[in-house]
């Protein structure tokens, strides 16, 4: 039994990788689309052993809205390193939905999609050319539809849940109290295609085994950081300083209160006759 799962995983890793080859290839940038591909492998290997290790499990279907509000934050080595410049703190929201395949009691899968407003910036002093003993901000942010296929677990009323975050940007903008406005664009210097890793937890507040209402809080972190292929290259975004030369990654983390309603739709009841095996849906 052990052997033909480790066979299975292994061709299962195989085909895995060549399809999302040959589907995302033509629509994601170069940057990052084997850590991507990675990803959503080893992803789509662990559904494939937990389906196959709790195939004997209660099978259910659950939907999902939730929205959430929080801060982000923006994380780059120059930021913590330099004395001129402050992390500031920029708000964001998100609102979208989930659905869900859970096998028994605790484990389940998601996949979420979201869309929100991502905000951050820091503040600027003694920039050539201002005044030393003035502070100048510099804000940027984007939307962003969000895309992540999730691990779930549940018990006793409460949730933990993990997975890797795609995100498509949009609306990208940039606001510089001491920069000219001058080119290049907000959209030419911020990614539209981002990748990170979500994690989650909360708990249960209000509800029963069909329809329930919870609280918690979200993490992402962008770890493919959010300067475009053409800038990845320069001191971007701290180009009023013509003494910062080096380029570092600028990867967001955003901290969020999420609330969630959840609706079970219904289960797989297996059965055994004299024809045979039988499945049917079930709603709760």
């Amino acid at each position: 039994m052990i052997l033909n799962l480790l066979v299975l995983v292994l061709f299962f890793n195989a085909i895995s990788l060549k399809i999302l080859h040959l589907v995302l290839n033509p629509l994601l940038t170069s940057k990052f689309l084997l850590l991507k591909i990675g990803i959503m492998k080893h992803l789509f290997t662990i559904a494939f052993v937990l389906i196959v290790g709790i195939c004997n499990a209660q099978l259910w279907f659950d939907v999902g809205a939730k929205a959430g509000i929080g801060a982000g934050f923006p994380m780059n080595k120059t930021l913590n390193d330099d004395s001129r410049l402050n992390i500031g703190v920029g708000m964001n929201y998100f609102f979208g939905g989930k659905v869900g395949i859970n096998f028994g009691e605790y484990v389940g899968l998601t996949c979420d999609v979201d869309y929100g407003k991502y905000n951050f910036g820091f503040n600027q002093s003694e920039i050539p050319g201002f005044t030393s003993t003035e502070s100048y901000k510099y804000k940027f942010g984007y939307n962003a539809l969000g895309v992540m296929p999730m691990f779930r677990f549940t018990k006793e009323m409460s949730y933990l849940e993990i997975g890797p975050q795609f995100l498509f940007a949009s609306n990208q903008y940039i606001e510089d109290e001491a920069g000219s406005g001058v080119s290049p664009t907000a959209e030419e210097l911020i990614d539209s295609r981002m990748t990170g890793v979500t994690f989650g937890f909360g708990a249960h507040m209000i509800g029963n085994e069909i329809i329930s209402l919870m609280m918690g809080l979200r993490f992402n972190y962008v770890f493919s950081g959010i300067t475009s292929d053409t800038y990845e290259a320069t001191n971007y975004p701290f180009s009023n300083y013509y003494d910062i030369t080096s380029a570092n990654k600028t990867s967001p983390i955003n901290a969020q209160i999420v609330l969630e309603v959840n609706y079970s739709l219904g289960y797989i009841a297996r059965s055994t006759t004299s024809c045979g095996k039988r499945a049917a849906f079930l709603t709760f």
